[in-house]
């Protein structure tokens, strides 16, 4: 009876200790970014995560995702692949940018026959009309990459949010 209410006790303890910190190790690896539990490389990143209460984690219905740390490590790498798929979005409205620019450029150079073509009153009037239409072609484009941007910073923020 008393090496059960030892046992107990000791159970009790270990499960409401404070949270310590985890310490995740980045190294750049090859040109791909490595974590780990050790240092991989000289010039290794430590990086400082908050441990979860092992109680708090318990009450999670006991899944293998509930191990104790298991939560801000995977929280963390999901904010780092957000970051670069934010970072590629970003590179994608860059390049529509230019080639938004490169395309009025061509617009510019329409003649007089092609202007008739189109039905234009005059060389500005078809230079307006298809400048018109490539922005509107671009403009919706780098929208709705924009939108996706938008969409990924907001769950990286929820992310971020959790322990």
């Amino acid at each position: 009876m008393i090496r059960s209410f030892v046992a107990l006790a000791c159970l009790l303890s270990f499960n409401t200790q404070a949270a310590e910190d985890i310490t995740v190790y980045k190294c750049t690896i090859k040109g791909i970014a490595t974590f780990s539990q050790t240092p991989c490389a000289k010039n290794a990143e430590v990086i400082k995560l908050k441990q979860p209460l092992i109680a708090d984690k318990q009450s999670n219905n006991g899944s293998a995702a509930s191990l104790p740390g298991t939560s801000s490590v995977d929280n963390y790498i999901e904010i780092q692949k957000i970051e670069r798929e934010i970072k590629r979005h970003q590179l994608s409205i860059k390049n529509y940018k230019e080639d938004l620019a490169h395309a009025t450029q061509q617009a510019s150079y329409v003649n007089q026959d092609q202007a008739n073509r189109m039905g234009a009153e005059s060389i500005a009037d078809a230079i307006a009309t298809k400048t018109a239409a490539i922005q509107n072609r671009y403009n919706g484009l780098i929208s709705a990459v924009q939108q996706q941007i938008d969409i990924l910073q907001q769950q990286k923020r929820q992310l971020s949010s959790q322990p």
